[in-house]
This record gives structure tokens, C-alpha cells and sequence, in this order.
């Protein structure tokens, strides 16, 4: 296991340390229905030598969202537990709110799909037999490809 990710807390996270017991349920998580959870995923991201984007995990796309107007989710967090309220991560939307967003984002994958069609007249498998193609052909011919 990778040292640096056993100690993640809410300053890894950009947050202050009164959010370290949700950083810690949150990391506790399943990551959708892999079996893997949130620190399992980050260990193996840094440990490939990958860096881990903390603003994109669905935690910190929770807390800058909107609960209400002028208010985030981190703020009104922040809010309760300053006025001496636990708050338990289970309790918050906060599984709609990523269900939400991997839905959003697979149909925002699907429309780029269908753009792509449209323009190109390739499907994105088309794209990556070609580049798989070329690989080949560089391997076996070198690199500069001859035409004649």
C-alpha cells in the first residue's frame, strides 16, 4: 500500500479539518458497483504513477454544488457543524447527486459519439482500428510510411 494515501484526510481534500470525518466516509464508499472503494481507487492511481484528480471525484463536485441559493453543500456542511451538529455523509444526497452526474456524463459521451458520426462519418471504434492500424504498420515498416 502507498504511504501517501493511507493518510488522506479533508487538507488533501482542500478542506478544513472539521471535514475529515466525511473525507473519511466518503473514501470509505464503493466506488459505483466495482467492489472497489474510493481509497482502494485512489491507492491504485497513484501506485500506476497516475495523479489522482481530487476535484473531479464526486465528493468535491457534491460540496460545490448548489443546495440552495448562495448556499453550497460545503457551506451549509460547514455551517451545521460549526453549530455543534454531526453530520454523517449517508445522510447527505450525496449518491443521487454522483448517479446524477455519471448518467449526465455518459449521455454527454453518447452526444459527442453521435457528433463525431456526423462529421467524420467514423464511429470512435472506426478512429481506434485506424490508430491501431498505423501502430502496426510502423512497427513492421518503420516510421516514415512510403506511398509509392
Amino acid at each position: 500500500m502507498n504511504a501517501r494515501i493511507i493518510n488522506v484526510n479533508a487538507a488533501s481534500f482542500g478542506l478544513d479539518a472539521k471535514f475529515d470525518g466525511i473525507v473519511s466516509q466518503f473514501l470509505a464508499t464503493e466506488v459505483g458497483e466495482t467492489g472497489w472503494t474510493w481509497r482502494d481507487a485512489m491507492e491504485a492511481t497513484i501506485e500506476r504513477g497516475d495523479v489522482v484528480d481530487i476535484a473531479a471525484t464526486p465528493l468535491m463536485r457534491f460540496l460545490q454544488s448548489r443546495v440552495s441559493k448562495g448556499w453550497t453543500w460545503q457551506a451549509a456542511i460547514e455551517a451545521s457543524i460549526d453549530a455543534g451538529h454531526q453530520v454523517d455523509l449517508a445522510e447527505l444526497p450525496l449518491a443521487a447527486f454522483a448517479s446524477d452526474q455519471s448518467v449526465a456524463d455518459e449521455e454527454a459521451a453518447e452526444s459527442d459519439a453521435n457528433e463525431m458520426v456526423a462529421d467524420t462519418g467514423w464511429t470512435w471504434g472506426d478512429a481506434i482500428a485506424m490508430r491501431d492500424e498505423c501502430r502496426r504498420e510502423s512497427i513492421h515498416f518503420g516510421r516514415r510510411r512510403r506511398l509509392h
